[in-house]
């Protein structure tokens, strides 16, 4: 396409990368962005395969995906990444930590290094919650004070990445998310996938602790125009934040969660609540992101969390796995 841009996804098939790629689809603001993917289907959302794009399948940081992005002809609106490989299991993160390491900082480090050229844009798609401790609203500004090791990780990530494609004579911005839910999570485990899954399927769930801790729940719709909206914004040479945030700005507790489930699906929803100590000593109490940042991309485009929920119980009750 005439002065288009190369939109690259890194892990692109994925939840986040499904839902960018489905606003780019859908949204004619978004027709000059020529999406690409590096992809190594380790944790792809349904229908990938149906896709009519140039996509390699295997490790982004390979000799196969460095060749596909070296062959792919830059248009002239130059190329924008958006990286959305690594790890995310926080749980994890304290017994593998050296993985953690490897997955959210060196070998990203090394992608950047091979991969990114003068002029290119990057964009890593990173967390809100797990940067902070959640005692107090996040915002674009707030100091880094992570309560897990997946935190320090990610918050390790921005830093290093952002020095290095500046070395590289590229652009650099972070898009931190907040706990995202929707469609294309087939794969996924939190809550509101567990939880809207066991209510169709008439399944007994567990509520880690009092279910009082709280976390801002955005749409996957939103974060796919978000994160589209500012790939946007780079490929046209618009001013933009070196920080961004997207998130609903408002807090919801698990136990509002469940009333939200049960009200979407018309039917009460089995729990059970159990202390998980160790857990909830690692997470955040509460995250809710600053509303004033959450707009800078969205605008007033957050989707309501019930409609959220239903569009959630709709998607899993019409793709059955």
């Amino acid at each position: 396409m005439r002065n288009s841009s190369s939109l690259i996804l890194v892990g692109g098939f994925g939840f986040v990368g499904r839902n960018i790629l489905d606003a780019v689809a859908r949204d004619p603001e978004f027709a000059h962005l020529a999406p690409m993917v590096v992809d190594n289907l380790s944790n792809p959302a349904p229908g990938h395969e149906s896709l009519d794009l140039p996509a390699h399948l295997g490790d982004y940081d390979s000799a196969g995906a460095l060749e596909f992005l070296e062959q792919a002809e830059p248009p002239a609106g130059g190329r924008v990444f958006v990286f959305l490989a690594g790890e995310t299991r926080v749980a994890e993160s304290k017994d593998r930590p050296l993985d953690f390491i490897d997955a959210n900082i060196a070998e990203p480090a090394r992608f950047v290094m091979q991969a990114v050229r003068p002029g290119d844009r990057f964009i890593l798609v990173s967390t809100a919650g797990a940067l902070f401790d959640g005692s107090f609203e996040v915002g674009v500004d707030s100091p880094y004070c992570p309560k897990n090791f997946y935190g320090a990780t990610k918050a390790a990530e921005e830093m290093i990445l952002e020095k290095l494609v500046a070395l590289r004579g590229g652009t650099f911005r972070v898009v931190r998310l907040t706990n995202v839910y929707g469609r294309f999570s087939d794969n996924k485990k939190s809550a509101i996938h567990a939880f809207t899954r066991a209510a169709i399927a008439g399944d007994r769930v567990f509520i880690n602790g009092d279910g009082g801790q709280s976390r801002d729940f955005i749409y996957a719709g939103d974060v796919g125009y978000g994160i589209a909206t500012l790939a946007r914004k780079l490929a046209s040479g618009e001013e933009t934040a070196p920080v961004n945030m997207l998130g609903a700005g408002r807090s919801t507790t698990l136990m509002d969660v469940v009333q939200a489930i049960e009200e979407a699906t018309g039917r009460p929803l089995a729990y059970e609540k159990i202390p998980a100590t160790d857990l909830l000593a690692t997470e955040p109490r509460d995250v809710i992101a600053n509303p004033k940042d959450v707009r800078v991309l969205l605008g007033d485009r957050v989707t309501p969390f019930l409609e959220g929920i239903r569009q959630t119980h709709d998607y899993y009750e019409n793709n059955p796995a």
